[in-house]
């Protein structure tokens, strides 16, 4: 199987694979491979097979196809290994099967295992003791087992608590909700000798308590062990200090020899570590104790609880932050399915500008419709007629967002865009004008394709016409969508449906806003349309060659 090796501008590697008869590549989102950059076209080149081979072909891009200093023109055989310049972009093309990735795991080895390898087990003085008096031999200074076996202690200790510190970040960083994130966190504190209670709580700005996670025990409870009481006095510390505590004794720790509530709970050992946000303010506290053991924890596993904590305060904000930005897309998704990405950007910075409903304003309205779709539908399967309509539509709509128009609907086989609403760029009528040609053009060009993706030749008739509407929210509470309905909307439908394959028509309205432009414009006979009384004064778009179209009249 053959398949594309993608180098983007920026370094990034990336590859797909030739699995369709037809491989499409620009830079619209329609497209089997998308490359993003100003420097490749919307509908840029293909890639096809023929008879086990496989050639590139330009599709009228504005930079072609490049391979070895020559533009490509026509259809060109590719060879294995041969580099594509499309853009900015460099393609390689291979026809082998791709290599297996391996990708291995970080390890953390024990430092006490490693210095005893080939040893008995640890913890044994005199295992440690007859080992290195072996080594050391009858004449050498000999060693003092138990210091030597704390020093062993003491690496294994610091190399678990490493472990611990990296699987925190690694942990942390994946979750994405608030409740795995305190179970999460509960279960790394719990992974520090000596805990046996503990529970995270959160807090708004305010100081106000909002979550409390329920209390976690190391071995279940007894029905007389007293509850976890938070002092009033190490809440407030943590409000006002937003650092960590350590008490080793709380019985004689003199911070809090007033608190009646650490009295009641009876704990000895206890760590407590602020949860700060972004913004500096307190978020939450983490807090674990042991009510049994004095100095059940040191200054090195108060470190790494503080870290826990300050990783859990970036995960929450991390997780507050995606649920806004998820919010935020959803909704931007959702203009996107009508609104150009330029207009979705500007009601984005300034939705306060944007009036969505119920307004007169002057718009273009563009029509376009595939001409004899449905007589050829009836020959083709479902799924295939599905099929077409996507391919086209997306790429249809990719053109009228690239203008700055808005997707109004898909008529079956037709679609309408309008130029102007909800903001207008001060050129619509030669946005609508340009996207109509543009889709000529498109269609002009996948047509040349369409032998080989097993499609019929497609032909396409366009309307254009400019006016007042009334532009807003149409519908019922439970389904609302942003139209324009007026006089020129029927103009414009009716203008289309008299446009023959390969044209598109404008309306004297349209002509007129287009003032001095580029386009090349030839009157037709006026066009008696139902609804108006008086003939419409009609122009036809010169965009192409008859023979360039390759298509009929009707």
């Amino acid at each position: 199987m053959a398949r594309l090796i993608i180098s983007s501008p920026d370094g990034k590697r990336g590859i797909l694979e030739l699995t369709r008869p037809v491989i499409t590549i620009g830079r619209g989102n329609a497209n089997d491979l998308v490359l993003n950059d100003n420097s490749v076209s919307r509908f840029h080149a293909v890639i096809k097979e023929m008879d086990g081979e496989y050639v590139v072909a330009d599709r009228g891009s504005t930079n072609g196809v490049v391979i070895a200093g020559q533009r490509v023109t026509g259809e060109r055989k590719l060879h294995n290994g041969e580099r594509l310049k499309i853009g900015a972009y460099e393609v390689r093309f291979e026809s082998m099967e791709s290599a297996k990735l391996v990708v291995t795991s970080p390890t953390f080895d024990s430092t006490l295992r490693d210095v005893l390898k080939g040893h008995h087990e640890v913890g044994h003085p005199s295992d440690i003791a007859a080992d290195t008096a072996g080594v050391a031999g009858t004449d050498a200074p000999q060693l003092n087992p138990p210091r030597l076996m704390d020093q062993f202690w003491k690496l294994e200790h610091e190399n678990y608590l490493l472990r611990l510190l990296y699987d925190a970040g690694r942990a942390l960083n994946a979750k994405l909700s608030i409740e795995d994130i305190a179970e999460q966190v509960m279960s790394l504190a719990f992974r520090i000798a000596g805990v046996e209670r503990g529970f995270m709580m959160l807090m708004d700005e305010k100081g106000e308590i909002t979550t409390q996670t329920e209390v976690r025990y190391r071995r279940p409870p007894t029905k007389d062990q007293p509850q976890i009481i938070l002092s009033r006095a190490m809440l407030e510390r943590m409000k006002d200090k937003k650092e960590p505590v350590l008490i080793t004794d709380a019985t004689e720790d003199e911070r809090f020899l007033g608190s009646e509530s650490m009295k009641v709970a009876g704990l000895r050992s206890a760590m407590c570590a602020p949860l700060v946000g972004t913004a500096g303010h307190l978020a939450g506290i983490l807090y674990v104790d042991n009510m049994d053991k004095p100095a059940a924890f040191t200054q090195e596993e108060m470190n790494i609880f503080a870290v826990i904590a300050s990783q859990a305060a970036a995960a929450i904000d991390n997780a507050a932050a995606h649920r806004m930005l998820a919010e935020q897309a959803l909704q931007q998704r959702a203009l996107e399915r009508f609104l150009s990405p330029e207009v979705v950007e500007m009601i984005a910075v300034n939705p306060e500008g944007i009036r969505l409903g119920g307004v007169n304003q002057k718009v273009s309205i563009l029509f376009a419709d595939i001409r004899g779709f449905t007589t050829m539908s009836e020959t083709m399967a479902p799924q295939k007629v599905v099929e077409i309509l996507n391919e086209y539509f997306t790429r249809f709509t990719d053109v009228i967002f690239d203008h700055g128009g808005t997707l109004d609907k898909y008529l079956g086989d037709g679609i309408m865009a309008v130029f102007g609403a909800p903001i207008s760029k001060g050129n619509d009528a030669a946005s609508a004008v340009q996207t109509a040609v543009a889709i000529q053009k498109l269609v002009q060009e996948l047509n040349h394709d369409a032998t080989a993706r097993g499609w019929p030749r497609l032909r396409v008739g366009v309307g254009v016409n400019t006016g007042v509407v009334t532009a807003g929210n149409i519908g019922s509470p439970r389904r609302l969508d942003y139209t324009v309905i007026g006089d020129a909307v029927n103009v414009a439908a009716r203008l289309m449906a008299n446009a023959t394959g390969g044209q598109v028509l404008i309306t004297q309205t349209t002509a007129a806003e287009l003032g001095d432009t580029q386009f090349k414009l030839r009157q037709l006979d006026p066009l008696t349309v139902k609804g108006r009384a008086e003939p419409l004064v009609v122009f036809g778009v010169e965009w192409a060659a008859k023979k360039e179209l390759g298509v009929g009249s009707e």
